[in-house]
């Protein structure tokens, strides 16, 4: 941080509080250089309303202020400052102040979760109040921030654009995202609809997850680096898929970013991790994700790697419509067939049989829980018979497939109505891909039942 703490030059009055955010999220500091300067540095906005980005700024004194900020270096030196407690390590909370001890600068040094609640209003208030007053009207030392762009769909996938900006006066750098491993400490940056423009309800699932992805303009950075000057700003587009559905229509966009930046000057340290929230923007989404069966298929294998972690217990209500697998509550045993269920129904406490995943004609029987595999049978639109296409359970022989995945052969025995039952042919399932013929079957009513995508 910027600050004669840190220049080996004792001045009495000086001191600096800081928080670190520990291997995940930024830290923050306030710093008073014992004259007239005070430094607000701010690495974490993920959880702020108002703040975007991250930054360094600096704020000259007044009088008022200066004899403000020296009494909390006084209560700082305080002989009894470090009587409170309890004392926690993870993240770090220092103080650091220069003291006056016998005509003498000195040098002293702490934990801020020791100091006592007696001197807390004492040490913090003004310090915070002036790192308010740094953020909105300091002097920008150091500022980055990123925005999206836009958001446009190509033929398998979309280009998300977003632009990081250094409106302070120093140079910052980092990693370009695709090196990153897309999470918080190794990096992760994500763009979402927040909100629909003219819907109150925002989302709280991301969007596009960006960090790993690739780069489509990765020539523009040859050495792996981008390297934003004073006032600069660098446009970076993505190769990407939603993580969700989305709906066309305009949006406020927000999204997240975890990363590693190094700026000019020891405002931090040379390299540090900061979290920020970036600056919103509108932007319009021109098409339905998914709005192809390739799409669905491709959204159904992320969605389905999700949700197999939130498994549907017996008695619980289902929170979404989709195609859900059978699963032992007492063991791993799952179901070869699939069930439709609707959200907001209750999952049955009873036993339920089904053949087993293995189609070996063996029986789970028992209690199960229920995880989501795929998209139940969707009409095209309310009462109507046809089927958004790639959500079909059921196919008849000869026609094109559906759906690719698992199919298994379904024929009606019996000699009258009250004797006829289903039986599946488990024999000869087929591991079909969407527009290949369906086989023949031979039997009565034959029809081809789904039973997942094909896994490996």
């Amino acid at each position: 941080m910027a600050n004669d703490l840190n220049s080996g030059v004792l001045r009495p009055g000086a001191f600096s509080l800081s928080q670190s955010g520990g291997l995940e999220y930024g830290s923050r500091e306030m710093t008073f250089d014992g004259q007239d300067k005070f430094y607000f540095a701010k690495g974490d906005t993920i959880n702020d309303d108002i703040q975007t980005g991250v930054g360094v700024f600096v704020l000259s004194l007044q009088n008022r202020d200066i004899e403000e900020l020296k009494g909390v270096a006084q209560t700082l030196c305080d002989k009894d400052i470090q009587t409170g407690g309890p004392e926690t390590y993870d993240p770090p909370a220092r103080f650091n102040v220069v003291c006056l001890e016998e005509g003498k600068a000195v040098a002293r040094d702490g934990s801020l979760r020791l100091i006592p609640e007696k001197f807390r209003e004492a040490v913090f208030n003004a310090p915070l109040r002036l790192s308010d007053q740094a953020w909105s009207e300091g002097k920008k030392l150091v500022k980055l921030d990123f925005t999206t762009i836009s958001v446009e769909h190509k033929s398998t996938h979309y280009v998300v654009s977003v632009r990081f900006i250094n409106s302070g006066d120093e140079w910052i750098k980092f990693k370009t995202p695709d090196q990153w491993s897309g999470n918080t400490t190794g990096g992760g940056l994500g763009v979402a609809p927040f909100s629909k423009i003219g819907k109150m309800n925002p989302r709280d699932d991301w969007g596009f997850a960006l960090a790993g992805k690739k780069l489509i303009n990765r020539n523009d950075f040859q050495d792996g680096e981008i390297h934003l000057n004073p006032g600069d700003s660098k446009m970076l587009k993505f190769e990407a898929i939603p993580d969700n559905k989305i709906a066309k229509g305009e949006y406020d966009f927000s999204g997240v970013a975890f990363m590693r930046i190094a700026c000019e000057g020891n405002f931090w340290n040379q390299q540090t991790q900061v979290d920020f929230r970036p600056i919103k923007t509108r932007i319009t989404v021109d098409r339905d994700y998914p709005s192809t069966p390739q799409e669905r298929e491709q959204w159904e294998k992320n969605h389905r790697a999700e949700m197999s972690y939130f498994p549907i217990k017996p008695g619980a209500t289902f929170a979404e419509d989709g195609l859900y697998r059978a699963v032992r509550t007492s063991g791993t045993s799952r179901s070869l067939m699939l069930k439709p269920f609707k959200a907001g129904e209750v999952a049955t406490t009873d036993d339920v049989r089904m053949y087993t995943e293995a189609a070996s004609g063996t029986e789970l029987n028992g209690q199960v829980q229920w995880v989501w595999e795929a998209s139940p049978p969707t009409p095209v639109k309310q009462w109507s018979f046809d089927l958004i296409d790639g959500t079909q359970q059921f196919c008849e022989p000869g026609v094109a497939c559906p759906r690719s995945g698992r199919w298994v052969p379904r024929v009606t025995v019996g000699d009258s109505m009250t004797s006829q039952e289903t039986r599946y042919q488990l024999a000869k399932m087929v591991t079909l891909r969407r527009g290949e013929p369906m086989p023949a079957i031979d039997g009565t009513y034959p029809h081809w039942e789904w039973v997942g995508a094909a896994h490996g």
